[in-house]
């Protein structure tokens, strides 16, 4: 029987990491020899990643990783495809439920440049992951030369799939629900170093609190920073001030993400996918704080242009509290709408998991469920390319 490697490498990831494996495992454990790794970097211990996967974990280090050959590899972390020998074909999760306006105009593709595949969970993920492999490999040679057993010019296939972590679409509006008395927003800033400058949720704190209390006064806060920002020095003093006022929290708790999406009425995020996942789960509205800055950044501009008929996107605090505004006045059906029409966006179509990683591990490059295909050159190639062409990069 035919092995396939599934790798769990993301530093504290934990839990909800490793739970983007699960799909690929479930699709593929019946047909191949499924062996799991996990690096001593994953935040979980291998006997609880045991009990979430239902299957045997080795702990591994990443020389060993190394030394893997001609094998077809599936990993939740973008490092590893450096790692690799070109001898194997390599599967790369994508992280989130939406493609998320970050400072890197080449959308990490320094590290998913790497793989021969990449599988996200929609359009606009899949969109991003695209517009940074061109830009990146159209740059290629005037950037700094890099050393990897494995050329980061090579085919990449994109994929996408329904979502992985998320339920079955609502068929209608459910009741709308307040957790409390007061209002509550949830504060999602995404990890430190992914905004622009400038952007990020902790340098616009003030400004969102100060526009949502004037517009709601009985509005409370739960601060919700990332699992790996709680020991950087700025975060701990803005907990640590922000924490005197008795109608703001620090989620510390190191709950599940479904458990804090329930204990809020609305999230108010940056760019991470987490507002978009908060809507999945609850059909309740995010609100992205997005700054009129470095508007210049063909990423930040490539998601704007895919999602500003979708989602709501706040540009300064008089957008800010319009939308806050707005929302109290919508009813149940109007949320439902909103939510609706950026599900069928992202994922009408879509199939899932199961039989996309099957096709994926059969056929590789030729499989019936690619997107897109980015060459070295960066020329890319796709059934909907007439109509999905990024214009920002023609």
């Amino acid at each position: 029987m035919k092995n396939i490697y599934l790798i769990s490498n993301v530093i504290n990831g934990g839990k909800t990491y490793l739970e983007y494996l699960l799909p690929v495992l479930n699709a593929l454990r019946n047909k191949y020899n499924c062996i799991v790794l996990q690096t001593n970097v994953a935040g979980i211990s291998k006997h609880e990643a045991e009990k979430i996967l239902n299957h045997p974990v080795q702990e591994v280090g990443l020389e060993f990783i190394a030394r893997l050959e001609s094998q077809v590899i599936i990993a939740n972390d973008a490092v590893i495809g450096a790692l690799l020998g070109e001898s194997n074909f390599s599967i790369f999760i994508a992280h989130g439920n939406v493609g998320m306006p970050v400072k890197d105009k080449y959308y990490f593709a320094n590290l998913i440049s790497y793989w021969d595949a990449i599988v996200s969970s929609s359009r606009s993920l899949s969109d991003l992951i695209n517009a940074g492999l061109q830009l990146y490999r159209r740059d290629r040679n005037t950037l700094p030369e890099r050393y990897s057993r494995r050329s980061d010019l090579r085919q990449t296939t994109t994929v996408s799939t329904l979502p992985v972590k998320v339920p079955a679409p609502f068929s209608s509006a459910p009741e709308v629900r307040q957790t409390s008395e007061e209002h509550i927003f949830g504060l999602l800033p995404t990890q430190i170093g992914i905004c622009p400058d400038g952007a990020s949720l902790y340098e616009s704190m003030n400004v969102v609190i100060n526009t949502v209390k004037a517009q709601v006064p009985h509005a409370k806060f739960i601060l919700r920073p990332y699992m790996t920002d709680f020991d950087h020095p700025y975060v701990k003093e803005m907990c640590e001030q922000l924490s005197k006022y008795p109608w703001i929290t620090i989620d510390n708790t190191k709950e599940s993400s479904k458990e804090f999406y329930q204990r809020c009425d609305n999230i108010i995020t940056d760019a991470s996918s987490g507002g978009v996942s908060f809507m999945l789960n609850t059909c309740r509205l995010p609100i992205y704080y997005v700054p009129e800055i470095n508007d210049d950044n063909p990423i930040v501009k490539t998601w704007l242009a895919r999602m500003g008929g979708y989602l709501p996107i706040a540009r300064n605090s008089d957008e800010l509290k319009d939308l806050v505004f707005g929302f109290e006045l919508l009813n149940e059906e109007q949320r439902y709408s909103i939510y609706k029409n950026f599900y069928e966006s992202e994922y009408s179509g879509q199939f899932y998991p199961n039989e996309v990683f099957q096709d994926l591990v059969l056929k590789k490059h030729e499989s019936d469920y690619s997107y897109f295909s980015i060459d070295s050159r960066g020329e890319i190639t796709g059934r909907d390319q007439e109509s999905r062409q990024i214009s920002e990069l023609s």
